[in-house]
């Protein structure tokens, strides 16, 4: 009986050891599966948006883009926003949404209550906040630094990681298609809140990010590999 319950208790504690692991790998796999399902979805939404506005921007930048962010919004059906889409859609397209035009139920994470891979609490520049759509399937993306967006495909709920739940991806200049990398194969992510929360990306080294570095290599890394 003695033998039993000792192999019992090893037993129980291999098991305590190796499954929150095989849960987080499980879990990790769904929201990759997500990411990618979002990542089409979006990019589709805001190619309809470029179609409706019949424009191809010289220089992608959110802060001057409203009526198209927007659009990009409604195209995704989405539940909430932190724009009052309804007012900006009567006003210039270079209006600033943070000049009274923005709800602050509805915003990004704030400062340190998001992490990259490493563990470490991230912030991102104020500006783009509200900048935010929570859609009805519980996925939240945030246009960001400028051509950036992103994504969290679980929205508030945890692990609200980079590399695991939250991910990435950019709009060029003159492009109505989405892309992880500028021409010249960088990018630097989360560029408006450096240099304590951005990261350099490459296309030699977004792999090895994934894999032991911030989480932001995880993006291109899940679509393009």
């Amino acid at each position: 009986m003695a033998e039993v319950l000792i192999t019992l208790g090893v037993i129980g504690i291999v098991a305590a050891m190796t499954l929150p692991g095989v849960i987080n790998n499980a879990r990790d796999k769904q929201f990759r599966s997500m990411f990618k399902k979002q990542y089409s979805v979006i990019s589709q939404a805001m190619l309809l948006a470029y179609l409706e506005e019949e424009n191809v921007y010289e220089h992608v930048d959110w802060r001057v883009m409203s009526r198209y962010v927007c659009k990009v919004g409604k195209n995704l059906k989405e539940k909430y926003s932190g724009l009052k889409c309804e007012e900006l859609s009567h006003l210039p397209e270079d209006t600033d949404p943070n000049n009274g035009y923005i709800d602050r139920k509805f915003m990004w994470h704030k400062e340190g209550e998001w992490f990259d891979k490493t563990g470490k609490p991230l912030g991102t520049n104020s500006a783009f906040l509200a900048y935010t759509f929570f859609l009805p399937d519980g996925a939240m993306i945030n246009f960001n630094s400028i051509n950036q967006v992103f994504v969290d495909v679980n929205g508030m709920k945890n692990p609200n990681t980079v590399g695991r739940d939250i991910f990435y991806f950019v709009l060029l200049d003159k492009s109505n298609t989405t892309s992880f990398f500028k021409t010249d194969g960088t990018i630097s992510v989360n560029g408006f809140a450096c240099p304590d929360n951005c990261i350099k990306l490459t296309n030699d080294n977004y792999q090895e990010d994934c894999l032991n570095g911030t989480g932001w290599g995880c993006s291109p890394m899940y679509i393009l590999d």
